[in-house]
């Protein structure tokens, strides 16, 4: 890798941590202001903690780094160098001496409500740079240096030992440090006892469970609690390499378990039940049990707002975009692909301590769960499929139909969010069921199947596989690319249509972004986590409304 990168990011670090402690310095003497001001003071140490945390930690490893990997995350520290950069020139310009405090600052009166605005603005920058950096961050697990492994063990070791005063701030590394290090031995397959995943059958009420209307994913409830959980079912048939899904849902579990549900948009998970038939003793299912941040979820499924909800803002339909494209990151990140992206799979839940939002609707949160066909990505797929088209609309054409072409990758993720993004773009269901009598070619169809909708534009002609001469994946490819370049901008923009348009091309030979599948591997599989973060988490977080 190149010495000028690496000293430049390390520049750029170095940069951003200056900046920083002169700015929370200006802040700090105004701790003992009004109670507004010290509880966005006290937001703004706290945030600023972790942040220079990692930002120390990349500099100590970023000699090991993916060149890709350094190069963007050298260019998010350059955004942050510069948001704490105006934000000190800001502050400054607000603040005049206090000659009875010479190392005091007194806000300038006319000005107070421009200091008081100027902290929210840190804070909401200091929150939007994190939950780009995080999808980077979290990348230094896949990282092959061992090296890198000695600067996770100070840390454990840092935070086993007996805390004292003085030790206070090694502690708040250390604990910072250990989730990236628990995924990094999950990764890397490294043992951890210390994560138990198994739960007994009988801990749940399966005869409470229920399904989310237009979703893969049941609420259940836990024995002698009213806490509910939801779950995600997968089916031990004859189609199922049983030993491989059984060790990959373990691991999935172990990885998910601890996950920041309000930063990469999925549920922890509890544990995995494993349910015997009752009369042969034989492996019917594996079950993976999510957590939810709410003691009474009332979940809906993404399919069932587009069916019935009302129009939603700009605003919110780029704020989904990104929690799913957050998701779909940790996913890659953790070596799965989830192979099952659609609104069946994506999940509204309330937010953990909201009230209501402007129009007395409730605040909510997306996660992305539908856990049935994921695996890891170093292992084969069986290439199994099907015919159903509500579900081949989201995969990739060349794994359309009930045998696919091709082994399954990330990129084939990358497209089925780029359908989803196409269809929360537009805002209406590409699925609709029932009857329509306006026009002739639907109400035809048997009332509650699932038929294409006006807005997809396609027919259940255009999906029939039965012909081995006919492969309806490119024309249905190209029908949404079409659909996304004629519809998408005067609703969404450029921008987001041409992230759309990025993704379903993504396996395209003419796509500059990501191009040949082959391009995007390397020994730690990172650099296709660095393209999607660039290429799709990045161009979203550019777009404002």
């Amino acid at each position: 890798m190149s010495v000028e990168l690496v000293l430049a990011a390390v520049g750029a670090a170095d940069l951003c941590l200056k900046y920083g402690k002169r700015l929370f310095e200006l802040y700090r003497t105004f701790k003992e202001a009004d109670d507004n001001i010290k509880d966005k003071v006290l937001l703004i140490e706290s945030t600023w903690s972790r942040t220079a945390i990692q930002v120390e930690f990349f500099q100590r490893v970023a000699h090991g780094m993916n060149p890709e990997h350094c190069r963007i995350q050298f260019e998010v520290l350059e955004t942050l160098k510069t948001k704490l950069l105006l934000a000190t020139q800001k502050v400054e310009s607000l603040l005049k001496d206090d000659p009875s405090k010479p190392s005091r600052f007194a806000v300038k009166k006319p000005k107070y409500i421009l200091f008081r605005e100027s902290l929210d603005k840190v804070i909401s920058d200091l929150e939007q740079w994190q939950r780009i950096f995080d999808p980077c961050w979290y990348l230094i697990a896949r990282m092959g240096d061992r090296i890198i492994d000695s600067d996770f063990s100070e840390a454990e070791t840092t935070r086993l030992a007996p805390a004292t005063e003085n030790r206070r701030s090694s502690i708040s590394s250390s604990t910072t440090l250990v989730a990236v290090q628990s995924l990094r031995k999950l990764v890397r397959n490294e043992s951890m006892p210390s994560v138990h995943v198994s739960l007994p059958e009988d801990g749940l009420n399966w005869e409470s469970a229920r399904p989310i209307p237009n979703s893969t994913t049941q609420v259940i409830q836990r024995v002698g609690s009213g806490k509910l959980l939801l779950v995600d079912s997968i089916s031990c048939d004859s189609n199922v390499d049983i030993p491989r899904a059984r060790a990959d849902a373990e691991a999935l579990a172990k990885k998910l378990k601890r996950v920041e549900p309000d930063t990469f948009s999925l549920l922890p998970c509890y544990g995995l039940v494993r349910r015997k038939d009752k009369e042969t003793g034989v492996l019917s299912s594996i079950n993976l049990v999510f957590r939810t941040p709410v003691e009474n979820p009332n979940p809906t499924s993404l399919r069932g707002r587009l069916l019935k909800g009302p129009a939603v803002s700009l605003t919110t339909v780029i704020d989904i975009a990104k929690q799913l494209a957050m998701a779909v990151s940790f996913v890659h990140t953790c070596d799965f692909v989830h192979k099952n992206i659609r609104p069946e799979t994506i999940l509204f839940l309330p937010k953990h301590g909201a009230t209501t939002a402007e129009g007395g609707k409730a605040l909510v949160s997306v996660y992305l769960l539908g856990f049935d066909r994921f695996r890891n990505v170093n292992f084969q797929t069986m290439r199994n499929g099907d015919e159903a088209w509500e579900r081949n609309i989201y995969r990739h054409p060349l794994r359309q139909g009930a045998r696919a072409q091709e082994n399954y990758v990330m990129q084939h993720d990358i497209y089925s969010l780029g359908v989803c993004l196409l269809e929360i773009g537009l805002w209406n269901s590409f699925v609709t069921y029932g009857k329509d009598e306006e026009n002739p070619t639907i109400s035809q169809n048997p009332a509650g199947l699932p038929y294409p909708s006006p807005t997809l534009g396609l027919t259940l002609s255009d999906f029939d596989y039965s012909q081995p001469s006919y492969q309806p994946g490119s024309n249905i490819k190209n029908h949404l690319v079409n659909l996304a370049k004629e519809r998408l901008p005067q609703r969404m923009g450029d921008r987001y249509t041409a992230i759309v348009v990025t993704c379903l091309t993504c396996l395209d030979g003419g796509n500059e972004d990501f191009g040949d599948e082959e391009d995007m591997q390397d020994d730690d599989g990172i650099l296709i986590g660095v393209r999607f973060i660039e290429k799709i988490l990045f161009r979203l977080s550019e777009i404002s409304v």
